[in-house]
Parts: structure tokens; sequence; C-alpha cells
């Protein structure tokens, strides 16, 4: 594969690109974590409800995004699961091909080895067949 060109970075885009971040991304985040430490401290500076009220908020604000997050995982793995038996259907059909590539092959490599191998074992078998037809017959005549 051929090496791509890659051209230098450009400073004056990349310093408006990081302009940009901040201003899209970092800004909207440290506003937000900012407003949530106020309210905070507002809360706590008034005397604002009981512990176990401040408790039971801090775990409904933990539970709900987790419960969201939990039913994407869910759906997710549904999703993959009801593809993943689709995909198991349709194996069969696609492997079928192969499978009978391969047995032909395997047939035709039985078949040759078979004939490799016959000139040297027929003879073989032959002769021990007659040393023992041999044995055979020298025992009918031995006395005991």
């Amino acid at each position: 594969m051929r090496p791509r060109f890659r051209r230098p970075p450009n400073p004056v885009t990349q310093a408006a690109f990081r302009r940009q971040v901040r201003r899209e991304v970092y800004l909207p985040i440290g506003l937000t974590l900012f407003g949530i430490g106020f309210l905070v401290v507002m809360a706590s500076a008034f005397s604002y409800g009981t512990p176990s009220a401040w408790a039971d908020t801090t775990l409904i604000l933990l539970a709900i995004p987790m419960a969201v997050l939990l039913a994407v995982l869910l759906s997710v793995l549904v999703a993959g699961s009801f593809l993943l038996t689709r995909l198991v259907r349709g194996v069969p059909g696609l492997t079928s091909g192969l499978q009978q590539g391969v047995n032909r092959v395997a047939g035709a490599i039985q078949r040759g080895s078979a004939a490799a191998s016959r000139p040297v074992i027929a003879p073989r078998a032959v002769a021990a067949a007659l040393a023992q037809a041999g044995r055979s017959f020298r025992s009918l005549f031995r006395a005991e």
C-alpha cells in the first residue's frame, strides 16, 4: 500500500479549533459544574432541607442516569442477540457449499493415498498370507 501524503498541521486552524472546543465543550461543562456547586453552597448556607432529604435526592439523581444507561445497554444486547440469531440462520446456507467442497477434497485425498499405498501394502499382505498358510500347513504335519 502506498503511503499517503499528510499535510503539516496549520497553526491558525488548530488555534481556531481549540478556541471552538473551549467555547462549545469546556465552557458548558464548567458552567454546569459551577452551577451545581453554587446550588449546593446556597442550599447548605440556608440549611434548606434535612440530610435525609438530600440523601434521597442524591439517590434519585444517581439512579435515573443509571436506569437510562441500563435501558440502553439492554436494548443493545437485545438487538445484538436478534441479529446473531438471524446470522446463525443464514450461516448453513452460506457454508454448505464450502462443506461439500471440503468433503470432496477429503474423499480425493483418501482415494489418492489408498492408490499410492496399494503397490506397497498388497505384496506385503500376500506375503503375510502365504507365510501364515505355510505355518498352518506345517502344523498339520508336525508330530506332537
